[in-house]
C-alpha cells in the first residue's frame, strides 16, 4: 500500500457511523438550523446567584460549569465538603432557574498527587516531563484508576442525572489530544509518548496499546541501525493520534458505567493536521516540517479520531456523542470570508463527501473543516466562539476579530452549520468583560435567531 492509501484510508469501524451520518446531515443542515432548534450556553459559569436571573431572563439554555479536580479530591480518597456542597450548589442554582449544567469533568485540574503516581506526568523525546496539571490519563493505569474513583465519587456526590452533558477531554484545555508544544525551550516539537508505558508497557493501562517502534524519536531516519520508512512514521503516528482517541473512548465508557447517560462533548482546538500537510510531515519524519500550529505534536487527526468516536457512539446508544468545535469564527474564518468566493462556512456537500478528498481545504476556516469530520462521522456538533483575542489561551492574533464581531458572526456560524447548542465564551465578558458585549448583547442575539431573524 502506498503512502497517501495508508494515510488517507477509512478505517473498516466508521463504516456504520458514515451511513448513520448521511441522515444526521440532512436533517441537521437544511435551513441552517436543527429542526428543534439550536440552544444557547456560556463557558465558565460558576451560576453566581447575581447571574443566573439574567441568564435565565436571557434565554440562555446551559451552563458549563467545570469541575476542578484539585479542590474536590485535594487528598488521595478525600474529598472536600466545602467544595462539595459550593459546587451542588451551584448547579442547583441554574437548575432552578432553567438553566442546564454541562459538567467540564476537569481531568486537566488533577491534583498535585495524580501527577505523582506512577507515569503520572506525560515526557517527550527529550526526557521531559510535562509537569502540571494535566495527568498521563492515555498511558498511566494508575491514573486511570484515580480518575475512575474520582468519577465514582463525583457521581455519587452529584447525581449524573442532574446532568445535561459532561466534557471530556485529555489535555491542559480539557480538549482531545496530548499537550501543547513548550515555546522556547528543548522542547519544540515535543511528542508526549515517551514515559515507560508508552514506551515498553510498563504501568500501562489496559487495553492501551505500547509504541510500534520503541525507540525511535521523531525526526530521526535509522532505527537500530535501518532506515526508518515514511511508512514506518505513518505507523507510528497512526498509533499516537489513536492513543488519544482511545482515552476519549474509555472516558466514555466510565461515564455510562458510572450511570451517566446524557450527552458527551469533546472539545476539539483547531483544525488538527489536514492531510497534505500530514503527507509532508510523515516524509519528513515528524521532524516538525508541516506543523502549522502545534496540532501534530498534540496528536489531532481529526478525521481518523471522529471516525473511532463515531463508531462507538453508534455502538453505545441512548445519550449522543457531540464533537464541541472551539473557536468558531476565529482568524481562519476571518481569513475565509475574504476569499472570493469565500470559504467560511458549511455547506451541505461538506460532510456529504469524505472531507479528506475534498479539494482546497486548506482554504476552509477551521470550523468548518472540522464540523465537516464530524458530520461524517455520525457525530452531533456543538461549538463556541474563540473568546477574547487578548486573552491568553484562546489563539488570538491580527486577523482575530473583537469580541463584538464574534458575536455577530459566530451564532450565525453556529446557525448555518446546523450545531446544536452553542456557547457564549466566556461568561464574565458578558459580566463583567472589556465592555464591548453584554449580557444583553447576548439576550437579543439569542432572541434574533429564537425569533428566526
Amino acid at each position: 500500500m502506498n503512502l497517501l492509501a495508508l494515510l488517507l484510508r477509512r478505517p473498516l469501524s466508521s463504516i456504520l457511523a458514515l451511513l448513520l451520518a448521511t441522515a444526521a446531515v440532512a436533517s441537521a443542515i437544511g435551513a441552517g438550523r436543527p429542526a428543534d432548534g439550536m440552544r444557547f450556553g456560556v463557558l465558565g459559569s460558576d451560576c453566581a446567584e447575581e447571574r443566573v436571573s439574567q441568564l435565565a431572563a436571557a434565554d440562555v439554555d446551559l451552563a458549563v460549569v467545570d469541575v476542578r479536580w484539585d479542590r474536590f479530591e485535594p487528598i488521595p480518597g478525600q474529598i472536600d465538603p466545602a467544595y462539595v456542597r459550593a459546587l451542588t450548589s451551584a448547579v442547583e442554582r441554574c437548575r432552578s432557574a432553567g438553566v442546564g449544567v454541562v459538567l467540564g469533568l476537569g481531568l486537566q485540574y488533577a491534583p498535585t498527587w495524580v501527577g505523582a503516581l506512577p507515569g503520572g506526568t506525560y515526557r517527550n523525546q527529550y526526557g521531559t516531563d510535562r509537569t502540571g496539571s494535566v495527568p498521563n490519563v492515555i498511558f498511566s493505569a494508575e491514573v486511570r484508576s484515580a480518575v475512575d474513583h474520582y468519577v465514582e465519587r463525583l457521581g455519587a456526590t452529584l447525581p449524573f442525572g442532574e446532568i445535561a452533558a459532561i466534557r471530556v477531554g485529555t489535555g491542559e484545555a480539557g480538549e482531545l489530544g496530548f499537550p501543547g508544544r513548550v515555546y522556547g525551550s528543548d522542547s519544540d516539537n515535543s511528542f508526549w509518548a515517551f514515559d515507560d508505558a508508552a514506551q515498553v508497557g510498563a504501568g500501562l493501562a489496559e487495553g492501551v496499546e505500547s509504541t510500534p517502534l520503541p525507540g525511535w524519536r521523531p525526526g530521526d531516519r535509522t532505527r537500530d541501525g535501518r532506515d526508518v520508512t515514511a511508512e514506518d512514521v505513518a505507523g507510528w503516528f497512526g498509533w499516537y493520534t489513536d492513543s488519544a482517541a482511545e482515552a476519549i473512548v474509555w472516558q466514555i465508557e466510565l461515564l455510562r458505567r458510572h450511570g451517566f447517560d446524557g450527552e458527551i462533548h469533546i472539545p476539539l482546538a483547531g483544525r488538527g493536521v489536514l492531510p497534505a500537510d500530514l503527507v509532508q510531515a510523515v516524509g519528513a519524519r515528524l521532524d516538525g516540517t508541516a506543523d502549522r500550529d502545534g496540532s501534530l505534536e498534540r496528536g489531532l487527526l481529526y478525521p481518523d479520531q471522529l471516525d473511532r468516536l463515531g463508531a462507538l457512539a453508534a455502538d453505545l446508544g441512548g445519550g449522543a456523542i457531540f464533537a464541541d468545535v472551539t473557536g468558531i469564527g476565529d482568524a481562519t474564518a476571518v481569513q475565509a470570508r475574504t476569499l472570493n468566493p469565500p470559504q467560511d462556512t458549511c455547506r451541505p456537500e461538506d460532510a456529504r463527501e469524505d472531507p479528506r478528498h475534498a479539494p482546497g481545504v486548506a482554504d476552509w476556516s477551521a470550523f468548518r473543516w472540522t464540523i465537516a469530520n464530524a458530520r461524517h462521522a455520525g457525530l452531533g456538533v456543538v461549538g463556541e466562539n474563540p473568546g477574547s483575542p487578548d486573552a491568553p489561551g484562546t489563539g488570538g492574533d491580527d486577523d482575530s476579530e473583537g469580541l463584538a464581531g464574534q458575536m455577530q458572526h459566530a451564532p450565525r456560524y453556529a446557525a448555518e452549520c446546523g450545531l446544536s447548542a452553542f456557547f457564549w465564551a466566556f461568561e464574565d465578558d458578558l459580566f463583567s468583560g472589556p465592555g464591548e458585549v453584554d449580557i444583553t448583547t447576548y439576550a437579543t442575539t439569542i432572541g434574533s435567531y429564537r425569533n428566526g431573524n
